[in-house]
């Protein structure tokens, strides 16, 4: 509790010193900073915040573009086929680090090594929960 009031008491100095300090470039400077140091402050009563965007969003990606990727229209050039498959294999390593489950999806080159772990991939984050197949 003291922490917040003590962060109270430095944000609420921080905006004194900014509207004091309106001719003087010097001073503002100063109180900006401690206005960006006092919004740093993470308070004990606020909840976490997530580092990633949502499992459901990532979902939607993986379902979509992973339909593009094993599904492409006919004529499509090869520029496209890589595109979208380095396009699902980045969403899948999102989701990989979103549920923590170890993949090498970044690291191997393009080739049979790949696909192999893009397909254990995909089985470790259905068992996870996560449903990315057609059927979905």
């Amino acid at each position: 509790m003291l922490a917040a009031v003590g962060v109270v008491a430095l944000y609420l100095c921080a905006l004194w010193l900014f509207r004091a300090s309106l001719r003087n470039q010097a001073l503002r400077a100063a109180s900006v900073r401690a206005l960006d140091r006092a919004r740093q402050v993470q308070l004990p009563w606020s909840a976490p915040q997530p580092l990633g965007r949502p499992l459901e969003l990532i979902a939607c990606d993986a379902r979509r573009l992973g339909h593009r990727f094993r599904h492409p229209p006919r004529g499509t050039s090869f520029a496209k086929l890589e595109a979208s498959r380095r396009a699902y294999e980045h969403v899948l390593g999102e989701a990989c680090t979103a549920m923590g489950v170890e993949h090498l999806l970044a690291v191997l080159p393009p080739g049979d090594d790949l696909d192999a772990e893009r397909t254990r991939v995909e089985g470790l984050l259905w068992l996870a929960g996560m449903r990315i197949d057609e059927a979905a």
